[in-house]
């Protein structure tokens, strides 16, 4: 039973796929992921909060790319960018990717 297990705060924050919103908190994770199995997902907010927030490149995980198809439209007008990792070689290429896009920023990986 999800309730009674113990989640550490997040090292990295999550927006939740139930509320759309930005959390931290181990807490919250639980919370989140017990409503999520029996609440409706909120996947145009959600893609809406993270364009808002600035994010221009998605990953998928998993064979095939309907989400990444899902987000593109969601995001319609907005220039994003999704990628799709299902294997070793797809991972290596996603990372080299992200890393070649960080580097042209500015940034350090």
């Amino acid at each position: 039973d999800l309730r009674h297990s113990e989640f550490a705060d997040l090292s990295i924050p999550l927006v939740t796929n139930v509320d759309a919103r930005l959390i931290r908190s181990g807490a919250e994770a639980r919370e989140s992921l017990i409503r999520q199995v029996s609440s409706p997902v909120r996947w145009r907010e959600t893609v809406d909060y993270l364009v808002a927030e600035g994010v221009e490149n998605f990953v998928e995980v998993g064979p095939g790319k309907v989400l990444g198809g899902l987000v593109r439209q969601a995001a319609a007008g907005t220039p994003v960018r999704c990628l799709n990792v299902e294997d070793n070689l797809s991972l290596a290429a996603v990372r080299s990717s992200l890393a070649a896009a960080i580097y042209a920023a500015g940034g350090s990986v």
